[in-house]
């Protein structure tokens, strides 16, 4: 790389600028930036003007595209998190239920055992209704913990899925922020790619690389296929991975911002 960019340029910077396809144009401006403060003639002023409005041109063109991937990220977030929310709320009705459901049997259970008692002198009975009714109890309370609502919900257009397979083009991500995502400097083999440290998170948190387990099986094919039944808890977690995706996104639309800043100095 141009020695003089690296002079003039942060690392950042000439991450995004590669990204977006203009290190070849910085060269050029660089270039005529110092032939103008031998030269300041109107002809090597305007060599600059020109280049500066493609630079700007460049640059607005990618922050467009970056913004129209964010906002499209954006809004899958919002429906996933809207959907775990009306199932979460179905989800606490329905623990409520259960619960003043597992109290009453409990207390029926424990008036009627208690008449029995006082009334009998054939106990049996009492130890049969204190039985069944426990074992009512315990089954309301599996129920509370075991039954979770679900929905279909599908992703036809699952970004998640692109960062997961990680393969050489991706169809819903533009050239520049899928090369932004992969890159890594050789020289610098202990910093992975973005999207190489994206993946770590995610596996750490969910233990995903434990193929042996067949529920992480499952929820690796309903993250990063194109969706199936899922719970609130599990509509959230997708929320939150869509989340920081577009975290990162918009940490490139800011370098971004950092290189049109150095070009006005």
């Amino acid at each position: 790389m141009d020695t003089a960019l690296l002079g003039r340029f942060s690392e950042e910077g000439l991450k995004i600028a590669n990204a977006i396809g203009i290190i070849e144009l910085l060269s050029e401006y660089v270039d005529a930036e110092k032939k103008y403060n031998s030269t300041p003639s109107i002809e090597n002023k305007v060599s600059i003007l020109d280049l500066d409005r493609r630079l700007a041109n460049a640059i607005q063109r990618a922050s467009l595209e970056i913004s129209a991937v964010a906002s499209e990220i954006d809004c899958e977030e919002e429906r996933a998190d809207q959907i775990s929310y009306y199932l979460k709320k179905r989800e606490d009705d329905r623990e409520t239920k259960f619960t003043v459901a597992a109290i009453s049997v409990g207390a029926i259970a424990t008036i009627t055992s208690g008449i029995l008692f006082a009334t009998s002198d054939n106990s049996n009975m009492e130890h049969v209704i204190q039985v069944g009714g426990g074992i009512a109890e315990a089954v309301l309370g599996f129920m509370i913990f075991t039954s979770k609502p679900k929905l279909e919900f599908y992703h036809p257009r699952n970004h998640l899925e692109e960062i997961w397979n990680g393969k050489e083009t991706s169809l819903l991500f533009p050239a520049h922020v899928w090369y932004y995502f992969n890159y890594y400097n050789p020289d610098k083999p202990e910093e992975p790619s973005l999207r190489v440290q994206i993946l770590k998170g995610w596996k750490a948190i969910y233990e995903w690389e434990k193929k042996e387990n067949k529920h992480n099986q499952n929820m690796v094919a309903l993250f990063f296929g194109k969706g199936g039944q899922y719970t609130s808890e599990t509509l959230k977690a997708r929320a939150r991975m869509l989340d920081q995706l577009q975290a990162n996104i918009t940490l490139m639309k800011q370098d971004l911002t950092k290189l049109a800043s150095y070009l006005d100095k």
